[in-house]
C-alpha cells in the first residue's frame, strides 16, 4: 500500500521523539528490530507512526514496495496467521522461520491496532526478527498501553524491552511540530491551548487540524471545538437518555467543576444522583468531593466541548440565561449573561468592569482578568474596549499565566498608546525575566502618566517596586513601594497597588539591614489582611523575611501556608516564590524529602504558566537537593535549567549561580564553582545581594577559592562580608563565613586558630535548628583536620558529619564522608589486587573514575603533589605505567 503522508518528526514530548527515529535508522542500517509503540490509545500510537517513523523512512528514500502497513482487525484475533497473510508474508515453517525476509533488502512492516493482532502472527514476527540478526528489517507494532497488560503484546514488550517506547502526551512544541507537518503554523500560546484541550492526544490534534478552518487558530480567546468523532460519540450517548442529556447539558453550560445542587437546579432534576451515576457509567461525567460538597465535571475537555456543541445555539442561549438566574456566584452569573448576549452590550460591559475591579482590589487576579476580557468584548466604545483589554492583561500578568498573556499581546500592541499599556508591557517583560526591557517600559510609563492620576501612578510605582524586588535592589524597592502606598491613599478609583506594595515593603527594609522595621511592616500588613490573595502575598513575604532572619521553622510554616494557590484564590507568582523559599527552608532544616516535594509542586506550575522570575530559585533548590543525594545528572539538569533564562535580574542571577556552584562543589570541581560566580562578580551588585541571610553565596565562593589554592584571594574576599555579618549579628552568616575563615587558617598553617574558628561557627548556631549548615561545618572541620594529620579528631568530626548527612538522606555526601574516612584514618584495608594504604586506595578510586590529579586533590582535600606522590608509589607497587593500565587492572580485579 502507499505510505500515508508523514507529519513532521519530534512532535511527541520527551525521549521518544529522539529515540524512535534513531531506532528506525538503526534497523535500516542492518539491525533487524521490532519497534513497539505504546500510547494511551491506539490512535495516538498510530499518530507516532505518522510523525516519527514515516519522516525517517522518507529521508532514507525507502522504496514504496519495501513498505507494508496493515491495521489489525478485532474479529480476526482468533484467526491464526491473519496479520501475516495481510502483510503478504508466508506461513511460519521450520524450513524458514524468518518469514522469507532474509536477503530481500530493506523491509518495513507496520501493524496498527496491534492489540487486535492474532498471537500467532505477533509471535512469528518477533521470532523472525530475533533470527534475522543483521538484516535491514523493521517491524513496527502500534497499540494502546492497556493492551499490554497481558497477552501477546505484553510478551513482546518483555522480549523487545530495549525497543519498546511508551509515548508521552503532546506538549506545546509537539503540537506546533505536528501542525507544521500538515501545513498549519501555530504560535506557542495556541499550541499550548490545543495541547491542553486535547489532553496531549496526537490523534485528536490531527483530527482538529484537518476538520477546522486554519483561521480558527488565529483567534486567541475563541472556544476550541470538539473533534467530529467526539461530537458523534457524545450525541449518540445523550440520545439514549433524556435525563442524562439534561444533566450533561447543564454541566456543559457551567463549564468547570460545578456543585451538584446547582447543576441539578439548572437541569431541573429533582433527584440527580441516579442520573449522575448513569452519566458517569457512560464515561461522559466524573465526580470529586471538595469541602464536603459533591462536584461534577467532564471526563475531558473534548467531551465537554462536544456536549456543549451538541445542544445547538438556541438551547445554549436558553440555558445561559437560566444559569444567570440560578448560580450563586456573582462572577459566574455575569459570565453566563455575557455568553448569552448576542453582541456588544454597554450596560453588561460596565457591570463586568465593576466586578473585575472588585476582584482586583482583593487580589483575585484570575477572576479579574476573565471579567475584564469579557467586558472588553462586550464594550460598545472602542476606547472602553481598549482600556478593559489593558486591564485584562495587567490582571493576567499579575495572576502569573504568561502563556495567556502572550496570546493577547499582539492585540494589546495594536491599541492606542497609554501609560498603562506601557506599564503592562513592561510588567510582562519583568515576569519573563527581561530586566532591561522592563526598566525602559516601566519608567516610560511613569514619565507619561499624568501627575494628578494617582491611581495610574500608584499602579506603575508598584510595578517598579516589584522590578526592584526581582533585581534585589532593596533601596529602590523601599523607595517605590512607599511611593505606591502614598499615591494609593486617596486615589480615585481605589486601587490595590498600595496594599500590594505593603506586602513587599518589609523585604526591602530587610534587604537594607533593618530587620526590626521589616518585621514591624509585616506585622502591620498581616494583621490587616488575613485572607484572600493579598493575605497570601503578605504571608509569603513574611515567610521569606523570617527565613532570611534565621527563624527557619516559623518561616517554613508561613511559606507552607502561603504556597497552595487554591486556598487563597491568589497568584501563581506568589505560590511559586512560596514553594521556592519553602524548599530552601526545608533544606536548611535538613528535611530533603520535604524540600524536594516543594520543588516538585513548583515545577509543573512553572511549565504551565511560563513564568521565569521564580525559575532559578526553584531549580537552585532542586540542584542542591540532588547534589546532596548524589544524583549528579539530575543536579546538573536543575542547574542548567536555573541558568536557562536570559536575564540581568540579580536575584535570578545569584540563584542560578548558587545552583551551579553547589553542583560543582559536590563533584569536587572547585574551579568550575569559581567560574560559576564570574557573571555575578562581573556585575555591579546591589548592596542587598550581600545583606546577610538573603542570598548565602559568599562562603561557597570562598571555599572554592581556597580549594584551588587562591587562599589570599579568599582571605581578602571574606573580610568585608565578615565585618557586615558581625555588624548585623546574623548568626548563620557568621557561622558560614566563620567556617570558610577556618579553612583559610588551616591552609596557612594556623591550625589552633582554625580549630577555634570552626568551634565558634558551631557555637553560633548551637541553638538554631540548622541541621544542614551544622553538618557541613563538621564535614569541613573533619577535612581540615585530616589534612594536617589530626586523624583521630578528624575521624570524630567526619563520623558526626556522616550521621547528619545519613539522617537527612544526603547519600552523595555520606559517600564523601566515607572516602574521607578511608583516606585519612589509621586503619588499613586490603585491595583486591594488592595491599595499598587507605589514602592510596582513595586516590586510586577517584583516578579510575576519570578525575584529574587536581580534581582528586580537591575532592580529598590534599595537594596535587601528594596525589602525584601516591600515584607514583601505586604505579611502582602494581607494576603499571599509566592511568589506563591502572583502570584496566582495577576493573579487572
Amino acid at each position: 500500500m502507499d505510505r500515508p503522508r508523514p507529519a513532521e518528526p519530534g512532535h511527541l514530548a520527551g525521549e521518544p521523539a529522539r529515540e524512535i527515529p534513531r531506532l528506525v535508522e538503526r534497523a535500516l542500517d542492518g539491525r533487524a528490530t521490532v519497534l513497539l509503540l505504546l500510547a494511551r490509545d491506539s490512535a495516538d500510537a498510530e499518530a507516532a507512526v505518522r510523525g516519527l517513523v514515516l519522516p525517517t523512512l522518507e529521508s532514507r528514500q525507502l522504496a514504496d514496495e519495501a513498505y507494508t502497513e496493515v491495521s489489525a482487525i478485532a474479529w480476526e484475533r482468533e484467526l491464526p496467521g491473519a496479520v501475516l497473510e495481510r502483510l503478504g508474508l508466508p506461513e511460519v515453517t521450520e524450513a524458514d522461520p524468518r518469514l522469507g525476509l532474509a536477503d530481500t533488502g530493506p523491509r518495513v512492516l507496520v501493524v496498527t491496532e496491534a492489540g487486535d493482532a492474532d498471537p500467532v502472527s505477533l509471535h512469528a514476527l518477533s521470532s523472525a526478527v530475533h533470527r534475522l540478526g543483521d538484516a535491514p528489517v523493521l517491524v513496527v507494532l502500534a497499540g494502546a498501553l492497556d493492551d499490554c497488560d497481558a497477552g501477546p503484546l505484553a510478551e513482546l514488550a518483555r522480549a523487545h524491552r530495549g525497543t519498546t517506547c511508551h509515548l508521552e502526551r503532546l506538549d506545546a512544541a509537539g503540537v506546533q511540530a505536528l501542525a507544521a507537518g500538515v501545513g498549519n503554523t501555530l504560535d506557542e500560546a495556541t499550541a499550548r491551548r490545543l495541547a491542553k484541550h486535547t489532553d496531549g492526544s496526537a490523534a485528536a490534534v490531527l483530527e482538529l487540524l484537518a476538520e477546522q478552518d486554519p483561521d480558527l487558530w488565529k483567534v486567541p480567546d475563541s472556544p476550541l471545538p470538539p473533534t467530529a468523532r467526539a461530537l458523534r460519540t457524545v450525541r449518540a450517548l445523550l440520545a439514549e437518555d433524556d435525563q442524562v442529556r439534561l444533566l450533561v447539558e447543564a454541566c456543559a453550560i457551567i463549564g468547570r467543576w460545578a456543585v451538584l445542587e446547582e447543576v441539578a437546579t439548572l437541569a431541573e432534576l429533582d433527584d440527580p444522583l441516579p442520573v449522575l451515576d448513569r452519566a458517569v457509567d457512560l464515561g461522559v461525567l466524573r465526580t470529586r468531593r471538595a469541602s464536603m460538597r459533591l462536584l461534577v465535571g467532564f471526563r475531558s475537555r473534548l467531551v465537554r466541548a462536544a456536549a456543549y456543541e451538541s445542544m445547538g445555539v438556541a438551547r445554549q442561549r436558553e440555558l445561559h440565561i437560566r444559569a444567570a438566574r440560578v448560580l450563586a456566584d456573582e462572577g459566574a452569573r455575569l459570565r453566563q449573561r455575557a455568553l448569552a448576549a448576542g453582541g456588544p452590550d454597554a450596560e453588561l460591559a460596565a457591570e463586568l468592569d465593576d466586578w473585575a475591579a472588585r476582584c482586583a482590589s482583593g487580589g483575585s487576579w484570575e477572576q479579574a482578568g476573565e471579567a475584564w476580557l469579557a467586558a472588553s468584548r462586550m464594550s460598545v466604545s472602542e476606547a472602553e474596549a481598549e482600556r478593559r483589554l489593558v486591564d485584562c492583561l495587567d490582571a493576567t500578568v499579575s495572576n502569573g499565566n504568561l502563556f495567556e498573556v502572550q496570546a493577547l499581546i499582539p492585540e494589546l500592541e495594536s491599541t492606542s498608546a497609554s501609560p498603562l499599556r506601557e506599564a503592562v508591557l513592561g510588567y510582562h517583560q519583568l515576569m519573563l525575566g527581561h530586566r532591561d526591557e522592563a526598566e525602559v517600559l516601566l519608567h516610560r510609563a511613569w514619565q507619561q502618566a499624568a501627575d494628578d492620576d494617582r491611581a495610574t501612578k500608584s499602579a506603575i510605582a508598584h510595578r517598579i517596586a516589584l522590578h526592584n524586588l526581582v533585581d534585589w535592589n532593596s533601596a529602590g524597592l523601599v523607595t517605590w513601594a512607599e511611593r505606591a502606598i502614598e499615591l494609593a491613599d486617596g486615589a480615585v478609583p481605589s486601587v490595590p497597588s498600595g496594599l500590594e506594595a505593603h506586602t513587599m515593603l518589609g523585604l526591602g527594609l530587610g534587604g537594607e539591614g533593618r530587620p526590626d522595621a521589616a518585621l514591624q511592616a509585616y506585622a502591620k500588613v498581616t494583621s490587616a489582611v488575613r485572607a484572600g490573595a493579598q493575605g497570601q502575598r503578605a504571608m509569603m513575604g513574611q515567610g521569606w523575611l523570617l527565613l532570611a532572619l534565621d527563624r527557619v521553622p516559623l518561616a517554613a510554616h508561613e511559606l507552607e501556608m502561603a504556597a497552595p494557590i487554591s486556598a487563597w484564590r491568589g497568584s501563581t507568582r506568589i505560590s511559586l516564590w512560596a514553594y521556592g523559599w519553602l524548599a530552601h527552608a526545608r533544606l536548611a532544616l535538613g528535611d530533603l524529602s520535604a524540600a524536594r516535594a516543594a520543588v516538585d509542586r513548583a515545577i509543573p506550575m512553572l511549565e504551565q504558566t511560563g513564568q521565569n522570575v521564580a525559575l532559578p530559585l526553584v531549580h537552585s533548590a532542586g540542584a542542591q537537593i540532588a547534589a546532596l543525594r548524589g544524583e549528579i545528572a539530575l543536579a546538573d539538569e536543575h542547574a542548567a535549567k536555573a541558568a536557562s533564562v536570559r536575564t540581568d535580574y540579580q536575584a535570578m542571577l545569584v540563584a542560578a549561580t548558587m545552583a551551579r556552584a553547589h553542583v560543582s562543589i559536590a563533584t569536587g570541581d572547585y574551579a568550575g564553582a569559581v567560574r560559576a560566580f564570574e557573571p555575578l562578580l562581573a556585575t555591579q551588585r546591589h548592596a542587598g545581594i550581600d545583606e546577610p541571610g538573603f542570598w548565602p553565596w559568599q562562603d561557597l565562593y570562598a571555599i572554592a577559592l581556597i580549594a584551588i589554592g587562591e587562599v589570599q584571594a579568599a582571605d581578602e574576599f571574606l573580610r568585608p562580608h565578615e565585618e557586615l555579618a558581625a555588624a548585623r549579628q546574623h548568626r548563620s552568616t557568621m557561622a558560614r563565613l566563620g567556617s570558610a575563615r577556618a579553612r583559610v587558617l588551616f591552609s596557612t598553617g594556623e591550625v589552633t586558630a582554625g580549630r577555634d574558628a570552626f568551634e565558634r561557627a558551631l557555637g553560633l548556631i548551637s541553638d538554631l535548628p540548622l541541621s544542614l549548615l551544622r553538618t557541613r561545618i563538621h564535614f569541613a572541620q573533619g577535612q581540615a583536620l585530616r589534612r594536617v594529620g589530626k586523624r583521630r579528631d578528624a575521624e570524630a568530626e567526619l563520623h558526626h558529619a556522616r550521621r547528619g548527612y545519613a539522617a537527612m538522606g544526603a547519600t552523595g555526601y555520606v559517600e564523601r564522608c566515607d572516602r574521607e574516612l578511608k583516606a585519612g584514618t589509621r586503619s588499613r584495608d586490603i585491595d583486591s589486587l594488592t595491599e595499598l594504604t587507605p589514602q592510596e586506595q582513595a586516590v586510586v578510586e577517584l583516578v579510575v573514575q576519570g578525575m584529574t590529579n587536581r580534581e582528586v586533590a580537591a575532592s580529598l582535600f590534599i595537594s596535587v603533589k601528594t596525589v602525584q606522590y601516591h600515584l607514583t608509589r601505586v604505579y611502582a607497587r602494581l607494576g603499571v605505567r599509566s592511568r589506563a593500565e591502572l583502570t584496566a587492572l582495577r576493573h579487572g580485579g
